[in-house]
């Protein structure tokens, strides 16, 4: 493939990553806030009791990257993609037919286990394998779908619920995501090697490490020398690493998650809270891209705190701010510092341990982001207990401020090996 004649074939990967990040973070997190409320007034359930399907659902999702990172690495990304599309599409069906809370606890654990093979660490790493020099603004193209969604799917259902009901909404739902599994099947291939090409599109002019190595298709990953996990456990990089994000992203979630009912607990009517809500989002899409590029442009340790700093800046404008206009530069500040979480989380460890290492360690780190599911419990008892989500935030700004210090002693020295 002549990189010059036609558009690296890399771009048409990270597309569908972008669009698997948006079906799995739409239907699976962004979704709640369109449905929260009309599942309490139908079913009787308290905000509590309904923030327990997200919480099982992070605990088994991320609990099934252990085995998505050992999969990907023998299977590849592109039949998890696509399988793991109809289990999701299928689930997410199935939680408008759900008859008690344990039913749709199930579904929707079903639903983050399936959206885990087709997202999450499954589509970053087929976007992973295909660059090196530009994998920042390839991985926050990717998981801008994340931020993407959170701008169409909250308002996309809360009119189809308002026109029709729960179950259509959980029906169409459904339907989208059935379709991305035979895209994934046609566009994804799992190494630019199996097309001829390097990563990047281009043949490196010189050694330049591992990275550019040429890797043989009809190996899996596991072949290469990994890092042993004795000394992956035992390194204060990966346990730093993966507690600050565990840090910022409690607060992502549960902020993100239950944004437009606070927004209608400050005095917004349904479509401006839902409005402002889909502006966070948009922002956070920039957020995506902006700060995966600046993470090709420095050092993405450094890049990383001073996001988790503006994170708690947006905070506090959203538990202490009033009015109109402090919500707006909120919903702005917030959702684009916000969007960088998820963006920059693949992008730094991939920095760190390299191109080859990336699925075997990062499945690893999934395992310790499970701590992220207290950010839902955090807003859930706030409001349940106070009847507001101010005391939520005053904790999630906390935990911005800790993660940001801990990025700075990040020792984010490339490994090879």
């Amino acid at each position: 493939m002549d990189a010059k004649d036609k558009v690296f074939y890399g771009w048409k990967i990270a597309w569908v990553a972008f669009l698997a990040n948006f079906m799995a973070v739409g239907t699976g997190f962004y979704a709640i806030n369109a449905f929260l409320e009309p599942l309490c007034v139908t079913n009787g359930w308290s905000r509590t009791a309904i923030n327990l399907a997200p919480m099982l659902g992070t605990l088994f999702g991320f609990s099934s990257q252990l085995i998505y990172g050992s999969l990907v690495n023998r299977l590849g990304p592109r039949v998890l993609m696509s399988l793991g599309a109809l289990v999701s599409g299928i689930a997410f069906f199935s939680l408008g037919q759900a008859k008690g809370l344990g039913w749709f606890y199930f579904f929707y654990s079903l639903l983050y286990v399936g959206n885990g093979a087709y997202a999450g660490i499954v589509a970053n790493t087929a976007v992973n394998n295909w660059f090196v020099k530009e994998k920042g603004k390839a991985l926050g193209l990717a998981t801008a779908g994340m931020s993407v969604s959170g701008v169409v799917f909250p308002f996309l259902f809360m009119l189809i619920i308002m026109k029709w009901d729960l179950k259509t909404a959980f029906l169409l739902g459904g339907l989208c995501v059935l379709f991305l599994s035979p895209i994934a099947w046609k566009v994804i291939r799992n190494w630019p090697e199996e097309l001829g090409t390097w990563p990047d599109g281009e043949r490196p002019k010189e050694n330049k490490g591992l990275d550019y190595i040429a890797v043989d298709p009809s190996y899996s990953a596991l072949s290469f020398d990994s890092i042993r996990l004795k000394e992956l456990f035992s390194s204060g990089t990966f346990w730093r690493l993966g507690l600050s994000y565990s840090l910022m992203m409690s607060g992502a979630v549960g902020v993100m998650s239950q944004l437009k009912p606070r927004f209608v607990e400050l005095g917004l009517g349904d479509i401006s809270a839902m409005a402002l809500t889909s502006l966070s989002a948009l922002f956070g899409a920039v957020g995506k891209y902006l700060w995966g590029f600046l993470c090709d442009k420095g050092r993405p340790n450094r890049v990383v705190a001073l996001m988790a700093f503006l994170n708690a800046m947006g905070l506090m404008l959203g538990a202490f701010a009033g009015g109109i206009l402090g919500l707006c530069l909120f919903a702005a500040i917030f959702g684009f510092a916000m969007g960088g979480v998820m963006s920059t989380f693949p992008i730094l460890t991939a920095h760190v341990y390299g191109r080859r290492n990336f699925a075997s360690v990062i499945r690893f780190l999934y395992l310790i982001l499970i701590l992220d599911l207290v950010g839902y419990f955090i807003a859930g008892q706030s409001f349940d207990r106070t009847g507001s989500y101010t005391l939520g935030y005053g904790i999630f700004i906390i935990m911005d401020l800790l993660a940001g210090f801990m990025m700075f002693g990040l020792n984010d020295k490339h490994s090879e090996g």
